[in-house]
């Protein structure tokens, strides 16, 4: 199954329409779907597809060989040399009709058996491989790497790639329109779960044409059993990425169990707070964690009200219900795992999602709203907070949000403590357009719902009530 990458496929596209060789860099974390996306893009053109792994550098220029040969036969005669293999592959795409795809998949590991293989490469893109009829792919999961190797100043190909894609999740609004047909309720729960990343909602075993059911017992099958491959798959991607996973699994399973602050985090582990940083900034790289100030905040790096937050959504889970329970699901205590996570599933992990969704839904344009927010994201003080806050800097309008993941229908008591937290906001405070918006999973009241439709109303002018999306 290819899901909902049609933007990109564009951009793709439109690089390879260009005359003349292209070097593009694809990158982006594990599972979030690189591989597929060229092979969708790829499908119907001459292609030269190699895999690298952590082998010997003789081994791996022997499958580069093989890959190359399954295209050009000629090419089994060649000398395996990084020079031989990509002068043969430039010289037969100078006589394709078609542009030939090389993709070099995962190529960090082809930097680390041999540092010299990015110099070699911008040599001979320079010298030829710019001006063949070539789109050669650079794709890679180790994030940090792949930049320092291919995008970075100091790297020896920086000012050749004539594209770069960093590939993510799949967004909330795009999970929505894949399930459409699901209740909204249960499209955000697997949300919740997978985070938009396709080998996780696979993994699960659904697909937009199943009837939804009760996802607990889906997890129970494809991540508690210590069998199924979902159960170790952080631990899998961290030992891979990282040269030390132990800390940074403590930190993670320090900000899943409600440690956001970093002097909280340290205190957790037992160390000074400068020596978290570090840590925290590298799996801030690889895309797995990241810093959230208030979004009115200017200059975000010179505050100190950042929180420290999973934007994983499946390590958030992993690190939650799975790691501190690893001991009772390898001796098959899996009911007593499932009944504590039934009793904070929904009430605590799924609306802490239900937040990250509703924002996506504001930023993507997925809502009808009365002006276009330029940036969306939280909202607090020392006495307050705001699940959701949308601004346009140039306009001054802004919009204040809640999100209630609640099995009650919401009433009038929400919006007035919305209204009186938006009081504290000092952005603009004077010369600024105000709206409000309240998402719910269970409905509204009657007295707030005759309150929305009464737009302008004196004390909390236009209200946005919405239930599905």
């Amino acid at each position: 199954m290819f899901w909902n990458r049609q933007q990109e496929l564009n951009s793709l596209e439109s690089i390879y329409a260009r005359p003349g060789g292209q070097l593009v860099v694809i990158y982006g974390r594990r599972r979030v779907g690189k591989t597929a996306l060229i092979r969708e893009f790829a499908q119907d053109k001459p292609l030269i597809f190699f895999l690298a792994d952590k082998q010997m550098e003789t081994v791996q220029l022997m499958a580069l060989r093989r890959e190359v040969a399954t295209l050009f036969p000629t090419a089994e005669r060649l000398e395996p040399t990084w020079d031989n293999l990509l002068s043969f592959v430039g010289d037969q795409a100078g006589q394709e009709s078609d542009k030939l795809v090389l993709v070099l998949d995962e190529f960090q590991y082809l930097a680390q058996v041999n540092p010299a293989v990015p110099s070699i490469l911008q040599r001979l893109w320079d010298l030829h491989l710019h001006e063949r009829n070539l789109m050669l792919i650079l794709c890679g999961s180790l994030v940090g790497m792949m930049f320092d190797t291919c995008l970075a100043y100091s790297s020896p190909l920086y000012g050749r790639r004539t594209g770069a894609l960093k590939l993510k999740p799949l967004r909330f609004h795009q999970v929505r329109q894949i399930f459409h047909a699901w209740p909204f309720e249960e499209v955000v729960r697997l949300y919740a779960v997978t985070g938009g990343v396709p080998h996780y909602i696979r993994m699960l075993g659904v697909t937009p044409d199943d009837e939804p059911d009760d996802i607990i017992s889906r997890i129970a099958q494809a991540v508690l059993q210590p069998s199924a491959l979902l159960y170790d798959e952080p631990r899998f991607i961290l030992s891979g990425e990282l040269a030390e996973p132990i800390t940074y699994f403590s930190i993670l399973q320090a900000i899943a169990a409600g440690e956001h602050r970093l002097g909280k985090i340290a205190g957790a582990l037992g160390v000074q707070t400068s020596r978290i940083t570090r840590y925290l900034n590298v799996l801030a790289d690889l895309d797995l964690v990241e810093r959230r100030v208030p979004v009115t905040v200017a200059l975000p790096t010179r505050t100190r009200r950042g929180l420290w937050t999973i934007t994983d959504h499946f390590f958030r889970f992993w690190f939650r219900y799975v790691f501190p329970h690893q001991g009772d699901l390898e001796m098959g205590r899996t009911d007593e795992v499932l009944r504590q996570m039934r009793q904070t599933f929904d009430a605590q992990f799924v609306a802490a999602a239900f937040e990250d969704a509703c924002a996506d839904l504001v930023m993507s344009g997925s809502l009808a709203l009365p002006f276009h927010p330029l940036k969306v994201g939280a909202w607090w003080d020392k006495n307050a907070e705001i699940d959701l806050v949308a601004l346009n800097e140039e306009t001054g309008e802004i919009l204040f949000g809640e999100c209630k993941w609640t099995e009650q229908p919401v009433g009038m008591g929400v919006l007035q403590h919305l209204y009186a937290a938006s009081r504290r906001v000092p952005w603009r405070k004077d010369a600024r357009r105000e709206w409000f918006v309240i998402f719910s999973r269970a409905g509204f009241q009657e007295e707030l719902v005759a309150r929305a439709q009464r737009p302008g109303d004196v004390g909390y002018h236009d209200v946005l009530l919405v239930q599905e999306a």
